[in-house]
């Protein structure tokens, strides 16, 4: 029974360090977004410029959320199995 808890602990520690890094991409992201508005503001760039670095700031968001549920769904699945087995 000990070990069956320390299995769930760990796993439990797995997913919450793994949702940190997913956090961590986020911010990227929305630092992306302020940072195509901090654009348009400075003048004498292109639109183009500010419409590519927002559509990759969006992007990468898009990707980190897709990639972040999928994530959990894995790892929920793992943590049933190791709770029942």
């Amino acid at each position: 029974m000990a070990n069956h808890n320390q299995l769930v602990k760990e796993q439990l520690q797995h997913m919450l360090f793994g949702s940190l890094l997913f956090v961590c991409l986020a911010s990227i992201a929305v630092a992306l977004d302020i940072g195509a508005d901090a654009i348009v503001s400075l003048g004498g760039v292109s639109h183009f410029t500010y419409l590519a670095v927002e559509t990759m700031a969006h992007a990468l968001l898009v990707l980190d959320l897709i990639l972040f549920i999928l994530y959990l769904y894995k790892s929920s699945i793992t943590l049933v199995k190791e709770i029942f087995s």
